[in-house]
């Protein structure tokens, strides 16, 4: 079995754990060998298990295999799905990848594997219960990167991780999600939109085979391969048991830098990501900021505008009534009723002016009874 070859086969037993890993490749120096010594010799098998140097689950499902149907049932299919894979001897494995102790034995990819090569790469993490503060800030970064020439990546879960990807493909950027299954499995099948457009023209991998489910026991060892493909990771929000956080664990181990965007100190999912600042992480504000940090550009050197500016300059030719009803806003939804009711309103004449300010571009509608400021125009 050639060396890639063997990756692949070592890559996709089940039973090994990291450690078992580490032990084979200092036993036997090579996938090759290791393939040798525990496929085709079963007596090295049986006095590694004696040993404990493997857990009798690995040898029996070593022996119990059919490495021919296995090998003929892959190959099958990723010719369906037009799958491909690299292993750490091919050319185009990822390099950053290359330089973790625990790098991925495979990657399966559907798309441009060029893109976990570019210069600049930023994974953009947080809550799958994310607020609606959060989604606004995920698509404020995600876009401004990615139009600045920064690669996203995420895992295409709820939340953060879909917003993250939608807003990198809304600005013609690029974006590579990492799976915690097969890539011929789109999870969750809401993102089922983007998948297909990644598949095409971005990149989506992972270090399952294809047809594996997608399973919460996959997700943080998938982590480490969104940190590992970044330089650094975004938390948009997390609470303070967040899984998103053994992903900065992650990052944090490989060396990467951490940056965080701050929240109400009322918020739950803002608890996890205030607590990363308490303890070093970066707080950054405004996509400037890691624009700076990452690329040494400078794009505001001009003063930035204030909420002050959105109801002076901005906001100058608006009535009274109207600028009283934008003061009332904020970046977080506001119910119809409770405008009406603190502003002494009725809801025709109401309904009128959040009409005007919504044709001005200053304010947004939520779910057709929320509303809230644009935040572009106040940032």
């Amino acid at each position: 079995m050639l060396e890639r070859e063997a990756y692949m086969w070592l890559g996709h037993l089940t039973t090994l754990r990291q450690s078992d890993i580490d032990k084979l490749f200092r036993l036997f120096g090579s996938a090759d060998e290791i393939y040798k010594n525990l496929y085709e010799d079963r007596d090295v098998l049986r006095r590694l298990t004696e040993k404990k140097l493997l857990k009798e689950e690995t040898e029996l499902e070593i022996v119990n295999e059919d490495v021919i149907a296995w090998d003929k049932s892959l190959r099958k299919s990723m010719k369906e799905t037009s799958i491909n894979c690299v292993t750490p001897v091919d050319d185009k494995y990822p390099k950053r990848l290359l330089k973790l102790s625990d790098r991925p034995l495979s990657l399966y990819y559907r798309g441009d594997i060029s893109l976990a090569e570019r210069e600049h790469i930023i994974a953009i993490i947080g809550s799958r219960k994310v607020s609606q503060y959060g989604m606004i800030m995920t698509e404020e970064f995600a876009k401004e990167l990615s139009f600045r020439g920064i690669t996203v990546v995420s895992g295409m879960a709820y939340g953060v991780d879909g917003k993250a990807h939608r807003a990198a493909l809304k600005a013609r950027g690029g974006t590579i999600a990492v799976l915690g299954g097969g890539v011929d499995i789109c999870y969750p099948r809401t993102n089922i939109d983007i998948y297909l457009e990644m598949c095409e023209s971005q990149l989506v991998l992972s270090e399952y085979m294809p047809k594996t489910a997608h399973i919460s026991l996959h997700f943080p060892a998938r982590n480490r391969i969104i940190s590992g493909l970044s330089d650094g990771v975004l938390v948009i929000e997390a609470s303070l048991r967040s899984g998103t956080l053994i992903t900065v664990d992650r990052a944090l181990e490989q060396g990467r830098t951490i940056y965080a965007i701050p929240g109400r100190t009322t918020d739950i999912m803002s608890k996890g990501t205030n607590n990363l600042i308490k303890q070093g992480a970066n707080l950054v504000d405004s996509p400037s900021d890691i624009i700076k940090d990452m690329l040494g550009i400078d794009i505001n050197r001009r003063k930035k505008a204030t909420r002050a500016d959105v109801m002076g300059e901005l906001c100058e030719p608006l009535t009274e009534k109207e600028k009283t009803i934008l003061g009332y806003l904020g970046f977080e939804p506001v119910f119809l009723d409770d405008l009406i009711r603190n502003n002494n309103m009725n809801i025709s004449e109401t309904l009128t002016i959040l009409r005007s300010l919504e044709r001005r571009d200053l304010i947004t509608t939520v779910d057709h009874s929320f509303y809230m400021l644009k935040k572009q125009n106040c940032c």
